[in-house]
């Protein structure tokens, strides 16, 4: 069973918040919404020492306690999610996510309407700076390392993983090598995915191997000797399946050696998940999107699922060409020419699965191109791709300028004796880092599809000179550690992650070029 909104439970999550404190470092992670319960709307919090992504699914499902007894809620709306930890004054620091419908301030009295609805006394509160996903990535990198420091938030009991219990006894010593070798393959097929796809990878080869045999321990428990073989191999393909999507490739790294069965659940685009089953005598099947372990691998899934790891290589090999043009007609008739036709070649049909994963991790450039069916009138309009780059170092570069104005208020509002100086020496330093880039872009879009590899080597070398420059600025770095009394800033590090995004983007570019021209 889920956890229950309680007294005893809003105790803990303030425990684990205010543990925090002991060390820098230490950060929790928290979800916010409403529920409705018996006609009213409740704020609901969910507070945890990891596993940020799976939040929401989790405080959706948990029911509350009142005077008449656990309730079932309904209308849950989710408001927003991020982590935060307590400073040395007290006071809670929270960094917000992406995604919810509420700022801050209404986070900040949901906040409190929850722990004062529990009788839970809850301190100060207030905002930092809102998490990128590189800082989701790096807190629950932290997380995993840290997590031990932070006491238990949670009522329930580990999923049963099987280990010396009798359903493990029960198979045959080949099958259980049969488990070994199918949960291996699928956590170096993840760790693989991470790497070439750009994924965060948080968790090591043998604990996630563990996390791997421990669901499919869990799924053979729950299935009749005679069909444990097929079910395996089956159930195997179906986590291969799942990793084709970045959201769960992602999380599934998140997840604990000894996953607890609310945070088997994966929350992503595909609204894939994979259900836990309980520690006690009865388990139930396992199922992934609705879909019972035991049902044969399809051809249509397999396709689907080719076809969105190929688009997510192109993509992040920034490849020139439209993927929305992409066509399921190559794909589809190379999964035709191998597929086995008869039911019941479970591990056929395994060995097919990753026979062809791999031709599709391996391929090169040219390959996922005819796999995507795209021709050169698919092709990019160098313009256009000019142009997103752009956009990109223009969000940072008014970023930096709304973090400047408002340091230049606190200056005027704090000390009078500012009033009448002179700002010239900032405002020219962005405008002399604003001309430049610009015309470099100016200089790439007149060059058109005739640009070469050279030129573009030219733009990099720019932007990087002028990331030098503000890495030594005496200007940037008083911007970037003002006077306490105005707390800190990142005037400076919003233009170097602009000017370092705009550098990337070129460096894709550049690529792709020497690609099309190989």
């Amino acid at each position: 069973m889920n956890q229950v909104h309680s007294s005893q439970i809003a105790q803990k999550y303030m425990s684990v918040i205010r543990s925090t404190q002991a060390k820098e470092g230490l950060e929790f992670c928290f979800a916010v919404g409403t529920i409705v319960i018996a006609e009213k709307r409740k704020p609901v919090v969910l507070v945890r020492k990891k596993g940020l992504t799976s939040l929401r699914r989790v405080l959706e499902n948990m029911h509350y306690k009142t005077t008449k007894g656990v309730q079932e809620p309904s209308d849950f709306k989710f408001l927003r999610s991020g982590t935060g930890r307590m400073n040395k004054e007290g006071v809670i620091v929270v960094r917000l996510a992406k995604g919810g419908m509420a700022k801050f301030m209404a986070i900040r009295t949901q906040m409190r309407l929850y722990f004062k609805d529990l009788r839970v006394s809850m301190p100060a509160i207030q905002e930092a700076e809102p998490l990128t996903e590189e800082d989701l990535n790096l807190f629950e990198i932290a997380a995993q390392a840290t997590s031990d420091e932070l006491p238990s938030n949670d009522d329930q009991e580990p999923v049963g993983t099987l280990e010396g219990g009798a359903a493990e006894e029960a198979l045959s010593e080949g099958l259980k090598q049969t488990l070994a070798t199918s949960a291996a393959s699928v956590a170096e097929h993840a760790i693989r995915l991470s790497r070439q796809t750009g994924q965060m990878q948080t968790a090591e080869l043998g604990p996630l191997t563990k996390k791997i045999a421990n669901w499919l321990e869990g799924m053979l428990a729950s299935t009749p000797p005679e069909e444990q073989e097929n079910a395996l191999h089956n159930f195997t393909c179906r986590l291969f399946l799942m990793l084709a999507y970045d959201d769960n490739l992602r999380n599934l790294h998140y997840v604990d050696e000894a996953p607890e069965g609310d945070e088997m659940q994966t929350d992503g685009s595909a609204k894939q998940n994979i259900a836990g089953v309980d520690g006690g005598a009865k388990r139930e099947p396992i199922n992934i999107d609705g879909i019972d372990s035991r049902d044969p691998i399809g051809k249509d899934e397999v396709v689907k699922a080719l076809f969105q790891m190929i688009r997510a290589a192109a993509q992040q090999r920034r490849l020139s060409y439209s993927l929305e043009n992409a066509r399921l007609d190559r794909i589809a008739e190379m999964v035709s020419s191998q597929w086995p036709q008869e039911e019941g070649q479970a591990a056929s049909r395994r060995q097919t699965l990753e026979r062809l994963m791999a031709v599709v991790e391996r391929g090169k450039d040219d390959l996922l191109i005819a796999l995507l069916g795209l021709g050169d009138a698919d092709k990019f309009d160098f313009e256009a791709v000019v142009r997103t780059i752009e956009n990109k170092w223009q969000a940072c570069l008014d970023a930096a300028l709304v973090h400047w104005e408002d340091t230049k208020s606190k200056i005027e509002t704090y000390d009078e004796d500012y009033r009448g100086a002179t700002w010239e020496v900032v405002d020219n330093l962005f405008q002399g880092v604003k001309d430049v880039v610009s015309e470099e872009f100016a200089d790439l879009v007149e060059q058109g599809a005739g640009v070469t590899v050279d030129v573009i080597e030219l733009a990099e070398a720019v932007v990087e000179a002028l990331l030098q420059h503000l890495d030594k600025n005496d200007v940037v770095q008083l911007l970037d550690n003002p006077p306490a009394a105005f707390g800190p800033n990142s005037i400076g590090k919003t233009l170097r992650d602009g000017l370092s995004t705009v550098r990337g983007e070129l460096t894709h570019v550049r690529n792709s070029l020497v690609t099309a021209n190989a």
